[in-house]
C-alpha cells in the first residue's frame, strides 16, 4: 500500500508520464496473454497447491508451512502463497486460468514499478526505456505465466530498491525507505526460501548507506526491523512445531555431499552460464555465442561503474543483478527460480544504457531497442506454445489445454457410461493432477467421475473412486510426458492394463498419450 501511495504520488507531479505508462501497461498484459491457453502448465505441484490452498479456507486446514522447499523432507517455503492463491481458486470456481489471469496482471501492474524506481536512479529517459525493456522481457514473460511462489518474490524486488532509492533520494523519507527495504526482503524470502540471499543484499546497501542511516533512532530501527519482518515470521514458527526439522535437514546436506552438479559442471560454471543467461532471457539473445553475451554484461557493469562517480545509485544496481553469486553457496543448485527478481536489476541496467545512448545519437538508440525487443519476442511467441521451461519444470509438457482435451475425450468416447482410467505419472502412481481436474472439470461438466485403475496414494491430495467389482466396458490409459518417468514403469503400466483390456485406439495430444481401450470381459458394465 506504501509503495502505491508513493507511485501515486509521483504519477500526480509527473501526468505526462501516465498516458505512456497506461499505454505499455496495455502491451505488457496483452504480450502476456499470448496463446493464453496453451502457455498454462498445470502439474503435480500446482494440482497439490490448487487442493492445499482451498483447504485453507473451505476446511480450515491452517497452515504454518507452504509448498516444499527441496526435495529433502522439512525444508519448506513459506506458506503465504498458499492463503494468497486460495481465494483465487475459490473465487474462480477451481480454475487454473483464472489464477493465472491473476498472476498474468500482477506481473503486467509491475511495470508502474520499474518506471518509479528507473526514474528514481537515473531519470525519465531510463524510465521509460526500463519500463519497455521490462514489458518484452522474456524472463519476466516466463514468471507471469508460472503460477507458483517464485512469481510472488519476483514482484519484491524493486521494492527493495525502490526503498533503497528513496533512502538516497528523499531524506524525509527515509523511515519510509527503509521499511520498504527491509519488508520487502521479507516478502522475498517469504514466498520462496532459496531467495533468503536478499537479505544478504539488504545487509550491504545498508552498509553503502550507513551515513544516512544514523539519523534512525534506536527505537525507530526496533519499530522498523519487527514490523518489516512479519511475513517471515512464519519460518522460526513451523521449526519450533516441528523439532527444528527445516534447520537440521539443511545442516546435513550442508554437510553432506549432496550436489547437483553434473559431470563437468563446476559451482562457477553453473553460475556463469546463469548469469550470461540473465543476459539472453531479459536483453538480446539470437543465439549469440557466451563471447558475445559476456561483452554485453561487461558492457553493463563497466558503464554503471563508471557512472558511479557521479550517481552513486548506479552501484545498486550493479549490485542487484549481481545477487545471484550468493547462490554459489548452494554446492551447484542454482534453479531457474532461484534468481526471480534478480533479473529485473538487468533491466533497469540496460535501460539505463539506452538512456545515455539516446541522448548522444537517438537513432541507435532506437534501433538497439528495436533489435532487443525483437529477440524477446520472437522467444516470447515460441515459448508460449510450449508453456514453462525445463528449466523450472523437470516434465514440461503438463499443459491445462492438452489435459482437458484428454478428459473431453474420455467422456465423449464413454458417452455418459462409467468408464475406469490408468494413469502414468510423475510422481509415479500420483492421482493428484487427475483427480482434480477430473473433480473441476469432469464433475462439473459432465456430472460423474471416472473409476481410477490402480487406487489412491495415501499421503497425496485428491482422490477418484475406484472399482469395487468387475471392470467397466470403457477403459483408458492415460500416459504424461514422459520424461522424469523411468521406461520401465511406463511398460509395467501398459502391460497391466493389458490384462483388462485392448487398444482400440491411441492419440498424441500435445506430450501425452491417450489409449481408448476396450474392455476383454464379456461381463463389463
Amino acid at each position: 500500500m506504501l509503495a502505491c501511495k508513493v507511485l501515486l504520488q509521483f504519477l500526480q507531479k509527473n501526468k505526462k508520464p501516465v498516458i505512456f505508462l497506461f499505454f505499455i501497461f496495455v502491451i505488457a498484459i496483452t504480450l502476456r496473454m499470448i496463446n493464453f491457453r496453451q502457455s498454462l502448465y498445470f502439474g503435480y505441484d500446482e494440482a497439490r497447491d490448487a487442493y492445499d490452498s482451498q483447504n485453507i479456507y473451505l476446511k480450515g486446514d491452517l497452515k504454518i508451512s507452504g509448498p516444499p522447499a527441496s526435495v529433502f523432507k522439512g525444508i519448506n517455503h513459506g506458506p503465504l502463497y498458499l492463503y494468497f492463491i486460495g481465494p483465487l481458486f475459490i473465487v474462480g470456481n477451481g480454475n487454473p486460468y483464472f489464477v493465472s489471469f491473476v498472476f498474468r496482471l500482477l506481473n503486467a501492474l509491475l511495470v508502474f514499478i520499474i518506471y518509479l524506481v528507473a526514474g528514481l536512479y537515473f531519470g525519465k529517459a531510463a524510465a521509460v526505456f526500463s519500463s519497455i525493456l521490462f514489458v518484452f522481457s522474456y524472463e519476466q514473460y516466463i514468471y507471469a505465466i508460472f503460477t507458483g511462489n517464485p512469481s510472488l518474490s519476483n514482484l519484491f524486488w524493486p521494492i527493495l530498491f525502490l526503498g533503497a532509492g528513496m533512502v538516497v533520494k528523499f531524506p524525509k523519507k527515509i523511515l519510509v525507505g527503509v521499511f520498504f527495504m527491509v519488508l520487502a526482503a521479507s516478502f522475498i524470502t517469504q514466498f520462496d526460501l532459496i531467495l533468503s540471499y536478499s537479505f544478504i543484499v539488504l545487509i550491504i546497501l545498508f552498509i553503502l548507506l550507513r551515513e544516512k542511516l544514523k539519523r534512525i533512532s534506536l527505537s525507530r530501527w526496533m519499530k522498523i526491523i519487527s514490523l518489516g519482518l512479519i511475513p517471515i515470521y512464519t519460518y522460526p514458527i513451523a521449526e519450533i512445531k516441528n523439532n527444528f526439522l527445516g534447520i537440521k535437514v539443511f545442516f546435513d546436506v550442508l554437510g553432506g555431499n549432496f550436489s547437483t552438479l553434473l559431470p563437468g559442471q563446476t559451482r562457477f560454471s553453473v553460475f556463469w552460464n546463469n548469469f550470461l543467461d540473465l543476459v539472453r532471457n531479459n536483453i538480446v539473445d539470437f543465439d549469440l555465442n557466451n563471447f558475445w553475451i559476456a561483452m554485453i554484461l561487461f558492457i553493463l557493469i563497466f558503464s554503471l561503474i563508471i557512472a558511479n562517480q557521479k550517481n552513486k545509485l548506479s552501484i545498486f544496481v550493479v549490485i542487484w543483478f549481481s545477487s545471484l553469486s550468493f547462490l554459489m553457496i548452494t554446492k551447484g543448485f542454482m534453479p531457474f527460480y532461484s534468481y526471480a527478481g534478480v533479473g529485473i536489476g538487468m533491466i533497469v541496467a540496460a535501460g539505463y544504457i539506452l538512456s545515455i545512448i539516446f541522448k548522444r545519437n537517438r537513432f541507435w538508440a532506437v534501433v538497439l531497442l528495436t533489435l532487443i525487443l525483437i529477440s524477446n519476442v520472437g522467444k516470447i511467441i515460441d515459448q508460449s506454445k510450449k508453456g514453462l521451461v525445463v528449466e523450472i519444470k523437470a516434465q514440461p509438457g503438463m499443459l491445462l489445454s492438452d489435459e482437458l482435451q484428454i478428459i473431453d475425450k474420455t467422456y465423449d468416447h464413454a458417452k455418459e457410461n462409467v468408464f475406469t482410467i490408468r494413469t502414468t505419472t510423475m510422481p509415479y502412481k500420483v492421482q493428484t493432477v487427475w483427480s482434480y481436474l477430473y473433480n473441476w472439470h469432469g464433475m462439473n461438466k459432465y456430472g460423474y467421475l471416472p473409476l481410477l485403475e490402480g487406487g489412491n496414494t495415501l499421503g497425496y491430495p485428491g482422490e477418484l473412486p475406484v472399482p469395487q467389482k468387475g471392470t467397466t466396458c470403457f477403459r483408458f490409459l492415460i500416459r504424461e510426458p514422459v520424461r522424469g518417468i523411468p521406461i520401465h514403469l511406463i511398460e509395467n503400466d501398459e502391460k497391466d492394463e493389458n490384462f483388462f483390456s485392448d487398444v482400440s485406439k491411441e492419440e498424441k495430444i500435445g506430450d501425452f498419450i491417450l489409449q481408448t481401450r476396450k474392455s476383454k470381459d464379456n461381463n463389463c458394465y
